[in-house]
């Protein structure tokens, strides 16, 4: 009897592992500090409702089984941001453009879903600007500013071209390359599947 309940206890605990690891994991592609706060959140509410829910009453099992998924985490974590970044500068997130697009010619133009991607180069002391547009209406824009990022406040970007778009399951991605402050480089844009800008990397 003993024995059973503790390879039932063990069970618990590796499931629990397994499941905050699988459900936490994805918010990486957020920020790599989101899944230990998804983590340590759902085990608060899984804890706090396993009565009602009726789950098996192994409390230590399940916070061993969330103590194993922290520790996974790091190394998960870790893998995913550098199969996205290499050694790539960035994130930036650049910040969105509300000075609105009229009297602007755009560099490149892509089509995308129900629009077109839009990219406005400009002078050269001013970053471009990313914008989506469907039936002649600006749904978002966003200037590719990376001065606000810490350690880039004396670097500029000044264009983008080439781009080419690859699609993914969760994001859409802008290959291009870029002129900045060393050069002209390789720069990766992120968009989320449902049209948003997300954030974007540039070589060295």
């Amino acid at each position: 009897m003993v024995t059973t309940i503790r390879r039932h206890g063990a069970f618990a605990g590796i499931l629990t592992a397994l499941l905050g690891l699988c459900f936490a994991l994805p918010f990486t592609l957020l920020h790599p500090a989101v899944p230990y706060m998804v983590l340590l959140i759902g085990f608060g509410v899984v804890m706090a409702l396993r009565r009602p829910l009726r789950l098996p009453q192994y409390p230590t099992a399940y916070l061993l089984g969330c103590l194993v998924a922290l520790v996974l985490l790091l190394p998960a974590v870790t893998v995913i941001k550098f199969a996205e970044q290499g050694f790539d500068d960035g994130p930036f997130y650049g910040v969105p453009y509300t000075n609105g697009l009229t009297g602007l010619t755009p560099s490149d133009r892509l089509p995308y879903r129900a629009g077109e991607l839009l990219i406005y180069n400009r002078n050269p002391d001013m970053p471009p600007i990313l914008a989506y547009e469907t039936a002649g209406t600006v749904r978002w824009a966003q200037e590719l500013e990376i001065q606000a990022h810490p350690g880039f406040e004396q670097y500029q970007l000044d264009a983008i071209a080439e781009p080419t778009l690859a699609y993914g399951i969760v994001r859409d991605r802008i290959d291009s390359t870029a002129t900045w402050s060393f050069g002209t480089e390789r720069c990766r844009i992120y968009l989320w599947k449902w049209g948003r800008f997300h954030r974007f990397y540039l070589s060295w």
